[in-house]
């Protein structure tokens, strides 16, 4: 064979083999870490936009991950919103169980189930009243723990100190792969982050106990209870709002310390590590307090990162959905099941950019959405009321433009109707308003 032609060919092979170093697929990991920080809104994180300086170490973990700014829940309370995340599946699926168990029903597969069917060591710590293995005042039936091997439930409403050093023991080598579900709850109401933590967001001694004790329930009797205005002033909001912003603030404090026990157990670099949320708060920015009431931003705009061994770090601008967590971990993991999951994969978003036209679907009460990220429609299914929201515009949703936006509301409309219809059939309202009587009756809600 000619010189020039082996020349041309050995060429041809670099090239070749360069091209595909560079598109290579990122490496197989071996274990996940799924980190949920239970009410935390996407808007008070500094990768988020916001500027108060609440989240350094989730900061710069997010300069390390993908970032997904367009993420929402599929709603706006941990019950059921917690078990789409480790099902993928829609809310509806968890309305209406017998005795009005909130938990994840034996014919729904969990995460944990599978990676623990593929030789998974799995483990969680749950500081959530709601997340439970046992039964608590809020989840008399737990529901939580099918798939876990170790469900450490000490940790009851208690800091995040107290879930990293439960955390801790299992950041260890081990043979088998570690799946290890991390649930905080610091920013959840009242809102009080622990003695000796020094504050630098509120700061003063308001005159208001309830206030001072960082307690959002005497609004709450006032607005849905009728009892009296508890003398509410927008001083006394800001203070609320300055206790929630502390609250993250000293999460984001332990992070690094998680993050810090993950690097020296040589587990970060082998593993994909999740950061997300079950949904967000309200501050009356609509006329509500808490969460489990809208379907607004402030309630189901949630913080989602993926920091994933070998695939570049990058901000997604795209819709996406909680649902979407487990079959993105399943595909990276190499795990391949005939689960028929409502979520789907990410991989082709992080990946290759690809386009997207999936809509975002959201279920609380009497409410549906859907959003395509730039517009969401809101459904009243109890009243009929329909409102249509620019996000882009409008992020706060204040504005509602159903009437200028008619192409708009068509786009949307007739996807929710067919989602209301496949996901929740006849009886739809009938199970939501049960689930949301059930929380009322534990105290959940207001």
């Amino acid at each position: 064979m000619p010189r020039i032609i082996l020349v041309r060919c050995a060429s041809a092979l670099l090239l070749a083999l360069a091209f595909l170093s560079c598109h290579r697929a990122p490496p197989r990991s071996r274990n996940v870490i799924f980190i949920l920080v239970d009410t935390l809104r996407a808007d008070r994180l500094g990768t988020y936009g916001y500027r108060r300086g609440t989240s350094p170490n989730v900061d710069a973990f997010a300069r390390e991950a993908v970032t997904f700014e367009n993420a929402r829940s599929q709603a706006s309370c941990t019950f059921p919103s917690a078990n789409s995340i480790l099902t993928s599946r829609g809310p509806a699926a968890f309305l209406g169980q017998p005795n009005q168990a909130l938990g994840i029903p034996p014919g729904i597969p969990s995460f944990a189930e599978i990676l623990r069917q593929h030789g998974f060591h799995t483990v969680a710590v749950s500081a959530s009243a709601v997340v439970r293995r046992s039964p608590t005042r809020f989840n008399p039936s737990g529901g939580f723990s099918r798939g876990f091997e170790v469900f450490h439930e000490d940790c009851l409403w208690k800091a995040a100190a107290c879930v990293n050093r439960a955390a801790a023991e299992y950041l260890k080598p081990d043979k088998r792969p570690l799946f290890l579900y991390l649930h905080y709850i610091d920013p959840h109401g009242p809102y009080q982050p622990p003695a000796g933590w020094h504050r630098k967001l509120a700061r003063g001694r308001p005159e208001k106990e309830w206030v001072r004790k960082g307690d959002p329930n005497p609004i709450g009797d006032w607005l849905y209870k009728g009892k009296p205005n508890p003398g509410l002033t927008p001083a006394d909001l800001g203070f609320l709002k300055d206790l929630y912003d502390e609250e993250i603030a000293y999460f984001d404090s332990r992070f690094a310390n998680l993050l810090a026990a993950l690097r020296d157990s040589g587990l970060l670099d082998d593993s994909i590590v999740v950061f997300a949320s079950d949904h967000g708060e309200e501050f009356l920015e609509h006329g509500h307090i808490k969460h489990c009431r809208t379907l607004f931003d402030s309630s189901i705009r949630v913080p989602l990162l993926l920091r994933i061994p070998g695939a570049d770090a990058r901000i997604v601008s795209r819709p996406v959905e909680n649902l979407d967590i487990v079959p993105t971990l399943l595909d990276y993991l190499g795990i391949k099941t005939a689960i028929p999951f409502e979520g789907r994969s990410l991989r082709p978003l992080i990946e290759k950019d690809a386009t997207s036209g999936e809509l975002q679907y959201g279920l609380q009460g009497a409410l549906r959405s859907a959003s395509d990220g730039h517009f969401k429609l809101i459904q009243d299914l109890a009243s009929g009321a329909v409102s249509l929201f620019d996000l882009a515009a409008d992020p706060g949703e204040t504005r509602d433009v159903l009437r200028r936006e008619r192409r708009a509301y068509a786009r949307l409309r007739g996807p929710l109707d067919a989602w209301i219809a496949r996901d929740e059939g006849q009886g739809s309202m009938e199970k939501a308003r049960e689930a949301e009587e059930r929380l009322r009756s534990l105290g959940y809600i207001e």
